[in-house]
């Protein structure tokens, strides 16, 4: 005979595979649809040529803002990331009145802000919808027992949002790890077994309509083996960090310092650009027109700064990009995101997060290169490296940054390496004052409301 808890665990195993599938066909549809932007957007902006187009373009900029003002007055949690506010519900200082509701305004705010060019990301996203789709199923099955919808919604809400992030990557053990790490902060079995089947199911949902494919296409289509160190002969780095020559572990870890200098430099202008905003009292159309008529010059000088970015960390993998493009690429694309994020516009952190730490790792790798310290084949893992060290320090959740890079690169023998370099971006942010981005705008809107 089943006991009380085996029966809870067998619910939450079921009842996590159904947030599971419609999480993973939300994700899929908004996947799909953001996908199709990049494709169209840098085709639309070659065809604005003349002032005409341009003052048409301004036009639709400006529709665009007005919706997503009417949005956010609308259902105030369409605003911003997601995560801060499932982090808020799960630690009872907010709560989710409307699922279904924030679901659908949110999916075509974020499709269209993102898709006319706004540098935020979709992962965040993914995670709000996720817990969306776990609140409302919780509401549905537990409508008429307050106190199991009390404790097996938040169980459902969590697996939802490590569903949307499983999904959204095509990495179920990083959406797992992700619940724990960063937004229960502690581990039971039941949560375990309901963001398991969930993150799981998700992936597949997703694999099913893109295939393999990952976010980042080219990085699992770029050799990640230890290339040949000058004259020093080759070697794996499954043997570790630690059996790399002093000089070159050295510098990872140099690299992981940087970012995460970097990070809590960022993390604190996050805030600054939101705060910004608020004093100088720019609200309503006004503040989402600013960024989306800003995309409009930057679309047809510099278009691989729009959008969420992961078609440019694509880009730099098969690319020689000269080092003075990256240097602008890589101003550009903190400037434009701080102005982006300072709206509190639907989108999230996490892609630009790894694209910033991707041309950091780039220009990192191009500095060494030209200094004759290593060759260029170390450029990928330069790259890789600082992807995980940037996300490390701006997230403050190191170990779902370094499972979310093994899963993108499918090389686990890096495990210790990205663990190093996560850790040591980790420490530097936290001794210059970073505090985790999401608890910092979980703080931020509390205060403020």
């Amino acid at each position: 005979m089943l006991t009380t808890r085996r029966l809870l665990r067998v619910r939450l195993f079921f009842e996590g595979a159904l947030v599971g599938i419609f999480t993973g066909i939300v994700v899929a549809a908004l996947r799909f649809l953001l996908d199709e932007a990049d494709i169209y957007r840098p085709i639309i902006f070659a065809h604005v040529d003349s002032l005409g187009k341009i003052l048409l373009a301004a036009g639709i900029m400006i529709l665009l803002a007005t919706f997503l003002a009417w949005a956010i007055k609308f259902d105030k949690q369409v605003a911003g990331s997601g995560v801060p506010q499932i982090k808020g519900i799960l630690q009872g200082r907010a709560q989710m009145v409307k699922p279904f509701r924030l679901l659908a305004v949110k999916f075509f705010a974020t499709v269209l802000g993102i898709g006319a060019g706004l540098s935020l990301g979709r992962a965040g996203i993914s995670v709000q919808f996720g817990a969306a789709i776990g609140n409302f199923f919780s509401k549905v099955i537990y409508a008429d027992s307050k106190q199991h919808e009390a404790v097996e919604g938040n169980f459902l809400l969590t697996a939802g949002a490590g569903a949307g992030l499983a999904a959204i990557f095509n990495a179920p053990l990083a959406g797992v790890i992700f619940c724990i790490e960063e937004l229960r902060k502690r581990y039971s079995q039941e949560i375990l077994i309901a963001a398991v089947t969930a993150a799981v199911v998700a992936s597949f949902i997703v694999k099913i309509v893109f295939g393999v494919r990952p976010v980042f296409e080219t990085i699992t289509a770029t050799p990640l083996s230890m290339p040949t160190v000058m004259t020093t002969p080759n070697f794996e780095m499954a043997t570790a960090l630690s059996a790399m020559p002093l000089k070159f572990a050295a510098l990872f870890i140099s690299l992981g310092m940087l970012c995460g200098v970097a990070g809590a430099f960022f993390s604190k202008a996050l805030i600054f650009s939101l705060d910004t905003y608020d004093r100088l009292k720019i609200f309503g159309v006004k503040r989402f027109a600013i960024p989306l008529l800003l995309a409009i010059p930057l679309g047809l000088k510099i278009p691989e700064v729009l959008g969420c970015g992961n078609v440019l960390v694509d880009e730099i993998l098969v690319s020689h990009v000269a080092l003075s493009l990256l240097i602008i690429l890589l101003a550009g694309k903190i400037l434009f995101t701080l102005i982006c994020f300072g709206t509190n516009a639907p989108g999230g952190l996490f892609l630009p997060v790894l694209v910033i730490g991707a041309l950091i790792g780039n220009i990192f790798a191009r500095l060494g290169n030209s200094l004759h310290i290593f060759t260029a084949d170390w450029t990928t893992l330069f790259i890789i490296f600082g992807m995980v060290a940037f996300f490390s320090a701006v997230v403050k959740a190191p170990v779902t940054g370094s499972i979310l890079i093994l899963e993108l690169t499918g090389q686990f023998s890096h495990l210790v390496g990205l663990i190093v370099v996560s850790g040591a971006a980790f420490f530097i942010a936290d001794l210059c004052g970073g505090e985790p981005i999401f608890s910092a705008l979980l703080n931020r809107s509390q205060n403020k409301s």
